[in-house]
């Protein structure tokens, strides 16, 4: 177990334990969607709280950009089941 949160709480829980993960992640903008399995976080251990590393997060933004506006291929496609919630 490590704190990578090093002399934080977590917002949610007030927790002060984390560990750093790989998670799931899904960058959703104007209707486009970017999977990403491998996404570095920090999830506390208290109560599940996910915290996303903010380089990672700008790494996402650009490569989504990248995909989407200057027509780079993705690493691989894939798809996905949907269900209507009604």
């Amino acid at each position: 177990m490590t704190n990578a949160r090093e002399n934080e709480r977590c917002y949610y829980c007030g927790g002060q334990e984390f560990e750093e993960r790989r998670v799931k992640y899904i960058y959703t903008r104007e209707g486009k969607h970017l999977f990403v399995p491998d996404m570095p976080a920090d999830v506390c251990l208290t109560c599940g709280m996910v915290y996303y590393h903010g380089p990672a997060l700008l790494r996402v933004e650009e490569r989504f950009r990248a995909i989407y506006q200057s027509g780079e291929e993705p690493d691989r496609y894939t798809t996905m089941p949907v269900m209507d919630y009604a």
